[in-house]
């Protein structure tokens, strides 16, 4: 996969609670699709298609900008591809990096 592009998470992280003796995590509240996207990004990256039809969405763009609005920090690469009529381009993957899988795992 070339053309690696990441957004950051927009906002702190909400499922982490800071205790003198480490961090532990609260429940998520998130919607059935949220919860669905996520729990799907858990297993492996996906595309935004994908993502579509897991979460039973049109628009996951937004599902992702809103889970990372919450604070999950959520990559997308950019992978390039050809289509059917040979035009080049690009489509986005989403991913969680491990560190943030370990973090959340238990809070789904």
């Amino acid at each position: 996969m070339e053309g690696n592009r990441t957004v950051p998470a927009q906002g702190g992280p909400i499922t982490a609670e800071s205790k003198s003796n480490g961090s532990t995590l609260r429940p998520l509240h998130l919607s059935p699709r949220q919860h669905r996207a996520l729990t799907a990004l858990m297993e492996r990256p996906r595309s935004r298609e994908e993502l579509d039809q897991i979460a039973g969405t049109s628009n996951s763009p937004d599902l992702v900008s809103r889970l990372r609005q919450r604070g999950i920090l959520i990559l997308c690469e950019h992978v390039s591809h050809t289509d059917r009529d040979g035009v080049r381009g690009w489509h986005g993957v989403y991913k969680l990096p491990e560190s943030e899988r370990e973090r959340i795992g238990g809070a789904l």
